[in-house]
């Protein structure tokens, strides 16, 4: 759960200094801005942090339920439908990883904080 805030923060963050057309205050100095402002940062003309809030809110659910039944969705349709969430999201992260190092070849912290945060939800789905 505690992933799952950390990720929406992220991604909150970044849809509101691009909706309010605010800089993003990068802590280690890169050009955050040139990263989320590109044409990566919408996909299908979506902003990205949109189904990236949606994705960690879902988590976040899911790990509310969690805490009232630990075993209630442990292998039934909803935690597969998590984990292919997960999954997604993953995929979704290393391709817009790769796309900061090989297209546009710069960083944007919060990005890998989100990327992050996703593989470490995966891997604490699955164990």
């Amino acid at each position: 759960m505690i992933l799952s805030i950390a990720g929406f923060a992220v991604s909150f963050y970044i849809y509101r200094s691009k909706k309010y057309d605010k800089p993003l205050h990068c802590v280690i100095g890169q050009d955050c801005d040139a990263v989320v402002k590109s044409r990566y940062g919408k996909t299908f003309g979506i902003e990205n942090t949109i189904p990236g809030m949606a994705y960690y809110a879902l988590i976040f659910a899911y790990g509310i339920l969690l805490l009232y039944n630990r075993n209630i969705f442990k292998y039934g349709l909803i935690y597969y439908s998590i984990v292919g969430a997960s999954i997604g999201s993953v995929l979704f992260a290393v391709y817009l990883t790769a796309v900061q190092a090989f297209v546009l070849r710069k960083w944007c912290e919060y990005c890998i904080v989100s990327s992050i945060a996703s593989l470490l939800i995966l891997i604490f789905l699955i164990i």
